[in-house]
């Protein structure tokens, strides 16, 4: 039979809808997506289609004739357009309203940071490492000449100028958190700042005075970050040593004969030259916010900062920050008239500025511990760091009479107790959810937006540019290599957009241009600008400001910086008061060797015991003699020997008087032990205390029984427990208990269950990670393992912290759940944000000294 025929289908009519119907991108390969998102990101910045409107608002629709296309415009002319409109805008919005509390956060966590700095400098693990960066960051290679960081004078004047640096700015940030302290136990706050400057001239001294001493670091942190620009990589081009100068401390003006071009097109590159320079065209907080979202919309041009560059865009950037707070309370004509006011700076203001020329001095003497610490791979040597501490601080005694600690108002400071008082309360939600993964950030972009609706098919985030199927991924052999290629060659093209694109008449008019300006430099004193009249100069001329070149130059004409690496704000070169003299060293024989503490009590106990005896041999006396010789008292009671004590930086405890010695003696043995000490400091020995002497009595045998209370007769222990009745104990013992007592707990351990807490709610994943950064002993590596920095933020996040990584740079501040705590600063690492086992070792050790996390703890409680 023939097949049967098929039958007719009904022609596809065409749908009469009008709906537009979102589609995804029809790439078989994921790689090509990014690929072609990059190139549309990098097509259309936000930055520069504001320029754009922003130019042709103010000049038409050419501009000022220096690029005729209109989707292309140079970086210096971006700069300029971005940030006079941010200035005038500045003028009619509101400002950043003042915040005490936010001040004090910042203060405490830079001031911190810094201190933790200090005390990582004094670990034989972590020396090496943070010695070697520093090497990196201030040295430039030079193919033709020897390596210096092979010179052991130059390790070691790097060693000197890494310690008189952070010395000097842990000091000042100290100053300032001190000094807020001082105004919010004055009564200010957010609400009546305006009012007590206004009404209390004391406190408004105060307060002017802090807002000089901050403006005092912000010059100071510029100063770090410009001279660590000379040494970067990408920027080292831009800056020459001046000519005619101190060999010894050259002025670094800008190199516009090498790369004017380069410095004039690239957006990001004519900020950084802008922000190296002092007495700026635009405020500091204008040029960080354009900083900010340049780095945002190119992230890969962020690539160009070393680490230590980066981290000085963030110490800058939250100095400004400050500043800024500061500042709000000043605005106005009132706060216009204030900062005109004659203010004397306070004596630890002037105390500081001792210290830097003091420790400039001391740094630099450094030949009785070069060949100590080279190579240094001996610093790991405990014995050996101690050493090199040993003679910086004599050095330190024998310029300014004081230990680097005490000249720099430090004392005590690196002996912070650790606090962490957040207790965790689980809820029904943590309760419910049994998922191992991580939790997503406290903090992230665009906190509050709803969600857009996800398809029941998906592997992306909520917020992804396609609502409909995600695309096919590639079957092809292709290997991760490959990929990287061109993520590398995505970088190169993106880093060098801003100079390319221009078509060959808009080349052309920019030599020209570029020309012009490098012809007036050579006829001209550039540097020179004191003496220029605005009409004759060729820099300030009407014909001359549609030239970009022209522009950059006319901005940076006449202003240099320091090269020195070293940090100075001093205005003068000799110190108010002269040093006192450093003590001589005590006599070798005279010395006796420290005791501890129970060794000091058992020797006390044993003079007690001595005295007792002698007393009960005595003769009794008559009872119409009540007084007795001044000598004979003397004998009563033999005081210790005096020793001499060894210059230390802790202070000694005060000597226990005799009413306490004998009260220590009276309590049974079967009263409960007192609570724990402060650990003395080890160089301290209770046995050189003098102990108060006091003249004695003669008394009969019954008075000396009544005053010893040996003729009391014993009054049987009761031992029915505590909890038989709330009225058992006494009022003085409940104070002493406390609440915590009814749970179980310790007035000495209140601070254990909260942090406990917080660890027995780890899942999984974070467990394992703070494995990883407590280095326990189920980290496999052996504390070699590396962290991602994501992963550490949202570890951080399951311990109740919340980051705040708003300001340029590198520098996140981590806020503890409870605002009883303080704040940390640790730095992202770049470019690369994986955090390497040694920078992984310093973050744990910061969070063991500010919270008192160990890994015994965890173990105990997971």
């Amino acid at each position: 039979m023939p097949p049967k025929p098929k039958p007719n289908k009904p022609p596809v009519l065409p749908s009469a809808s009008r709906v537009l119907v979102p589609t995804g991108p029809r790439h078989v390969s994921s790689a090509q997506v990014g690929k072609n998102s990059k190139q549309d990101e990098r097509r259309e910045k936000p930055t520069t289609a504001r320029a754009l409107v922003l130019r042709n608002g103010k000049h038409g629709a050419r501009g000022t004739g220096e690029v005729m296309l209109i989707s292309k415009i140079c970086g210096r002319e971006k700069l300029d357009l971005l940030a006079e409109d941010l200035v005038n805008k500045s003028k009619k919005a509101i400002s950043v309203p003042f915040r005490i509390e936010q001040c004090l956060k910042i203060a405490e966590s830079q001031c911190d940071a810094f201190i933790d700095d200090i005390a990582n400098l004094r670990e034989p693990d972590l020396f090496r490492h943070l010695i070697e960066a520093e090497l990196e960051a201030r040295t430039t290679m030079d193919p033709k000449k020897s390596d210096p960081s092979r010179n052991p004078s130059y390790v070691a004047s790097m060693v000197g100028t890494r310690i008189h640096n952070t010395y000097m700015l842990a000091s000042a940030w100290k100053i300032i958190k001190d000094t807020l302290h001082d105004l919010q136990k004055q009564g200010i706050s957010d609400k009546n700042v305006k009012l007590k400057l206004k009404n209390d001239p004391a406190l408004r001294d105060r307060y002017l005075v802090l807002y000089d001493i901050v403006n005092v670091l912000v010059n100071m942190s510029q100063a770090r970050f410009s001279v660590l620009a000379t040494t970067a990589p990408h920027y080292a081009s831009y800056f020459k040593q001046t000519e005619g100068t101190d060999p010894s401390e050259p002025e670094i003006v800008f190199d516009w004969g090498n790369k004017l071009r380069q410095a004039t097109l690239s957006f990001l590159d004519s900020i950084i030259i802008e922000l190296c320079f002092p007495h700026e065209t635009y405020p500091k907080a204008i040029l960080y916010q354009l900083l900010h979202d340049a780095v945002d919309e190119s992230p890969t041009d962020a690539k160009r900062f070393p680490q230590a560059l980066w981290d000085a865009v963030g110490d800058l950037s939250v100095s400004v920050e400050l500043q800024q707070i500061l500042e709000a309370a000043l605005l106005g004509p009132e706060g216009e008239e204030m900062k005109t006011l004659p203010r004397t700076m306070p004596e630890e203001f002037e105390r500081w500025v001792d210290a830097q020329l003091f420790s400039e001095k001391a740094s630099s003497e450094i030949g009785n511990f070069k060949d100590i610490i080279f190579p240094l791979e001996k610093t790991k040597n405990k014995a050996v760091l101690d050493n090199m501490w040993k003679f910086i601080n004599l050095n330190y005694q024998s310029t300014a009479g004081q230990t680097i600690d005490s000249l720099w108002g430090l004392d005590g400071a690196l002996d912070s107790t650790p606090q962490w008082s957040s207790y965790y309360m689980p809820s029904i939600k943590d309760s419910d959810d049994d998922s191992d993964g991580l939790p997503a950030l406290a903090l992230v972009k665009g906190k509050g937006k709803a969600q857009k609706k996800r398809l029941t098919v998906t592997n992306g985030a909520a917020d992804d540019s396609y609502e409909s199927m995600p695309g096919l991924q590639s079957v092809s052999n292709s290997s991760d290599d490959e990929s990287d290629e061109d993520e590398n060659s995505d970088e190169e093209s993106e880093d060098e957009s801003d100079e390319s694109g221009y078509d060959t008449e808009q080349e052309e008019e920019i030599r020209e241009m570029l020309r012009e300006a490098m012809d007036t430099a050579h006829n001209t004193a550039w540097i020179d600008s004191a003496n220029a009249p605005p009409g004759i100069d060729p820099f300030l001329q009407e014909d001359h400001k549609g030239n970009p070149f022209l522009k950059l130059l006319g901005s940076l004409r006449g202003r240099m910086f320091s090269s020195n690496p070293k940090l100075r704000t001093a205005p003068r070169t000799d110190a108010l008061k002269t040093p006192p003299r450093p003590r001589p060293p005590p006599a070798a024989g005279k010395l006796t060797p420290p005791m501890t503490q129970k060794a000091a009590a058992d020797e006390v106990e044993d003079e007690g015991d001595a005295t007792r005896a002698a007393k009960k041999k005595k003769k009794k006396p008559k009872k119409k003699k009540l007084s007795v010789k001044p000598d004979e008292g003397m004998q009563t009671l033999a005081p210790a020997e005096e020793t001499v004590m060894p210059p230390s930086v802790a202070k000694p405890a005060p000597a226990p008087s005799a009413a306490k010695l004998d009260a220590t003696k009276k309590q049974s043995p079967t009263s409960p032990c007192p609570a724990a000490t402060k650990p003395v400091a080890p160089n301290m020995s209770t046995a050189s205390l003098s102990l108060p002497i006091e003249p004695t009595i003669a008394q009969s045998a019954r008075s000396y029984l009544q005053s010893e209370n040996l003729s009391s007769q014993k009054t049987k222990v009761k031992t029915r427990a505590d909890h038989a009745s709330i009225f058992s104990n006494t009022d003085k013992e409940k104070e002493k208990k406390g609440l915590l007592s009814k749970f179980g707990m310790s007035r000495k351990d209140k601070d254990a269950p909260a942090k406990h807490s917080w660890f027995s709610r780890l899942r999984k994943k974070p467990k394992d990670l703070m494995h990883q950064l407590l280095n326990t002993a189920e980290e496999k590596t052996g504390g070699r393992s590396e962290m991602k920095w994501e992963d550490f933020l949202k570890l951080m996040h399951e311990m109740g912290f919340q980051h705040d990584s708003s300001t340029a740079g590198s520098r996140v501040r981590f806020d503890p759940p409870d605002k009883r705590d303080k704040s940390i600063t640790f730095h992202k690492p770049h470019p690369d944000s994986t955090i390497k086992h040694v920078k992984l070792k310093q973050f744990a050790r910061d969070l063991k000294n500010h919270y008192g996390w160990t890994e015994e703890d965890f173990l105990k409680h997971v």
